[in-house]
């Protein structure tokens, strides 16, 4: 291709009566209507959701459109303005006849008492409370399933909510925001006159209405900015399986399956690379990226015979520690001298091994020089992992310029802006944050906190799987080299044991990047049940078959299965 720029991606309305129905008014407030894009219909189309928008501007919400929908996403703050009395009746009509019903709008005290009935809503409070702490509630429930009970989550700024002081016995409060000591001191200049108690005020509730389902969201709906908190961190699990719960099933999505994966970065042979194979039993297809230099040519028929068997994924990292493969360290590009150099040094190194490396690149300092591309696509690698700023000393990159879905540099898939031949993903916790043992050896302190360690990593796992991505955890050879096989099995064992309660697919990178890349050219057009058969079809173009997740109710919760469409 050789096309340059980062590519526009366009939203696609999907057909059929097992679909989401987006409501917006585009003649409403600019800055509440505007933000719907980012916030809601970017979400969908990451998560893969069947979806078709409605504009209270254009057109009426009917009883009609109501039964034509699997679930109603009220999807901008303030919509209950827009809503006409006779309009609440028949959503509240519909949710009882079995349509699913996810508001995210927070601002409940203008909606009527026919909409406020559904969850049992008594004595809205007039006064907007604020909170910049959501907290997870110990609730029994599939949408904060994958939520540790307890947990706090610390937004970057305030962001208002709606207190309700009384609701139905048999919905269920989920989460709450935090009215705390910084949040009374903030809010006091906000709304004079109100008097707030410290304490936790609920954000989420969940419950039944009829034969329907219903979530309603009180905090603001942009929570879900990236200047507030944003998507692909750790409550995008309480976004889509709002979704997935509410939506009147049988109900098909074109989700991320839940891959988990792991590498290891700066790798000469510690441990004769036994950590590998330790890594295999536990399920792991992992990716060792070589200083191609260090690695002792004793464990070349180790390394040959795990390509050849597809269990674990070597790749070239570095020469070695300050050699880069693509880059000058810390300086700029390499002349196409230096390259054609390096890259006949590493066509030889692999030819001595007696095998090659798979298509995806894990190159060491994330410096990557643009001229490298022509060189490695004639060697047929052609995914990044991670991608982040080619052609930028490590010091320049921006981390407010990132990829497709959320504009993020953590968790993304996209094509390399610089040549669209090239594709680039990851699914990290935190720029900078990447590597599970790091602080948790005596590489960086006293002790092996094994325990601390294996926390840490399914922690990145398990907020990768939460967001609707895939799940990895990143280590570096050095640090597991300060830790004996014995400690390094234990720690696995108990990563497993942590991520009991999450789907995974165990597969490596080169496995993903293919998928993702594929995926990224197709949607669920059109989504139907009849006669209690779910139908649908997949649009657009794609590579290799697609894993269409299809949810059923199972007494209270969700269960998932994969079908499988063909290329």
């Amino acid at each position: 291709m050789e096309t340059k720029g980062l590519v526009v991606r366009q939203r696609h309305a999907s057909a059929g009566n097992a679909c989401l129905l987006v409501v917006v008014d585009s003649q409403s407030s600019f800055w509440n209507y505007t933000i719907v894009d980012q916030t809601v219909l970017c979400a969908l189309e990451h998560c893969g959701m069947p979806y078709r928008v409605l504009d209270l501007a254009q057109s009426r919400l009917t009883e009609k459109a109501l039964r034509e929908c699997a679930c109603l996403v009220l999807a901008q703050s303030q919509l209950g303005s827009s809503l006409t009395p006779q309009a609440a009746c028949l959503i509240a009509a519909a949710v009882k006849s079995g349509m699913g019903l996810v508001n995210l709008d927070n601002d409940l005290r203008l909606y009527p008492d026919a909409y406020l009935e559904i969850f049992g809503f008594e004595r809205v409070n007039p006064h907007m409370g604020v909170t910049s702490v959501v907290h997870i509630r110990p609730a029994d429930h599939y949408i904060s399933a994958l939520q540790k009970p307890g947990t706090f989550h610390d937004l970057d700024r305030m962001a208002t909510f709606t207190i309700v002081e009384r609701w139905r016995p048999d919905v269920m409060a989920l989460a709450d925001g935090v009215l705390g000591k910084d949040q009374l001191v903030y809010i006091r200049h906000l709304t004079p006159g109100s008097s707030f108690i410290p304490g936790t005020y609920p954000i989420l509730f969940a419950g039944r209405w009829g034969r329907g389902k219903a979530v309603q969201f009180a905090i603001s709906p942009r929570v879900w900015r990236q200047a507030i908190y944003g998507h692909g961190r750790n409550l995008d699990d309480l976004f889509w399986r709002a979704l997935v719960w509410a939506a009147r099933k049988p109900f098909a999505a074109n989700l991320i399956p839940p891959f988990v994966t792991m590498s290891v970065d700066d790798c000469s042979g510690a441990h004769n690379f036994g950590y590998v194979d330790i890594a295999h039993r536990h399920g792991y297809v992992p990716m060792p990226s070589l200083f191609l230099k260090n690695v002792p040519p004793r464990l070349y028929p180790m390394i040959r015979d795990h390509l050849k068997r597809g269990i674990t994924q070597f790749n070239t990292h570095a020469m070695d520690y300050y050699d880069l493969m693509i880059f000058k360290f810390g300086q700029g590009e390499l002349s196409d001298v230096e390259l054609k150099r390096h890259f006949e040094y590493e066509s030889s190194w692999w030819r001595k091994v007696g095998a090659r490396p798979g298509p995806t690149l894990r190159f060491h300092w994330t410096e990557y020089g643009v001229r490298a591309l022509p060189f490695l696509k004639r060697t047929g690698r052609l995914f990044f992992n991670p991608a982040l700023q080619t052609g930028l000393m490590k010091a320049d990159h921006c981390i407010q310029d990132g990829f497709w879905p959320y504009n993020l540099q953590t968790r993304y898939y996209d094509y390399l802006p610089d040549d669209h031949d090239f594709y680039g993903f990851a699914s990290v916790h935190g720029r900078y944050q990447e590597d599970f043992l790091a602080g948790n050896t005596v590489y960086d302190n006293q002790v092996n906190d094994v325990e601390k360690a294996a926390e840490t990593a399914a922690d990145h796992i398990a907020a990768g799987l939460r967001c609707g991505f895939y799940g990895e955890c990143i280590t570096h050879e050095q640090r597991i080299a300060v830790l004996s096989l014995e400690e390094w099995e234990k720690l696995l064992a108990r990563v497993g044991q942590r991520l009991e309660k999450f789907e995974k697919i165990f597969t490596g990178y080169d496995q993903i990047g293919q998928y993702l890349r594929a995926r990224d050219g197709v949607w669920l057009g059109r989504s139907a049940v009849r006669d209690h058969r779910l139908q649908w079809t997949l649009s657009g173009q794609s590579s290799m078959p697609m894993q269409v997740s299809i949810f059923q109710d199972e007494g209270e919760t969700v269960l998932r299965e994969f079908k499988s469409v063909s290329a």
